[in-house]
């Protein structure tokens, strides 16, 4: 008798129409993830860097006849036939039209945009993700610039400098600019990884939350 009032105690119990909640497992953060990917971002925008003031240099730089007969037997060396007065038309072209200076300054700026992001991931910072997006879209803006840019000189002045290295050349730029397209996102978005970064308003909270 005393078990079966028991068992009516039990099934009557207010705890059994309660739902059950999982308890939650926290994320371990893992500070080596955005250390490494900032590590990576920060040698690419020197590569960035240094291939936007390539760019500027050539801007501001005069090409003699010299210059221009050394540079006439490279490209044929690649199979481009071409003139020394080509070539020099070719770099007279391109100067005014202030297609180095433009698509230097772009490539310099997202080279400084991805190494300040590379070392806010560094830091552990959530804003070194968000920094270094802008830095590789930018980057992937000026190459398409660059390329529709020059095709559309090149028709205009009936003078191609193209060679068959400059598609592999192309294709490899926009490989390594997809890689820092993905590689922010991975602490951005990867639990251990996000766990690992400070975002700005989490202090806030925690600030409120011990004021209460």
């Amino acid at each position: 008798m005393a078990e079966d009032k028991l068992g009516t105690m039990i099934l009557s119990s207010d705890n059994l129409n309660s739902s059950l909640v999982m308890p939650q497992i926290p994320i371990r953060p893992n500070p080596g993830i955005p250390k490494t990917i900032g590590i990576f971002l920060i040698l690419g925008s020197l590569l960035v860097i240094f291939e936007g003031g390539g760019s500027l240099f050539t801007h501001f730089s005069e090409l003699s006849e010299d210059e221009a007969t050394t540079q006439v037997e490279l490209m044929k060396m690649l199979g481009v036939e071409i003139t020394v007065d080509e070539m020099l038309q070719w770099d007279s072209e391109f100067k005014d039209s202030n297609y180095h200076l433009i698509t230097g300054l772009i490539k310099v700026i997202a080279g400084l945009l991805l190494f300040i992001g590379g070392v806010q991931l560094i830091l552990q910072k959530y804003l070194g993700g968000i920094f270094s997006l802008f830095g590789g879209g930018l980057w992937f803006l000026s190459q398409v610039i660059s390329i529709f840019w020059a095709t559309i000189i090149e028709e205009r002045i009936d003078i191609s400098l193209a060679t068959q290295w400059d598609l592999a050349a192309t294709a490899i730029c926009f490989i390594c600019n997809l890689f820092c397209l993905i590689l922010p996102l991975i602490p951005m978005f990867a639990p251990a990884g996000r766990a690992a970064l400070t975002p700005h308003y989490s202090k806030k909270k925690d600030t409120f939350e011990e004021e209460e």
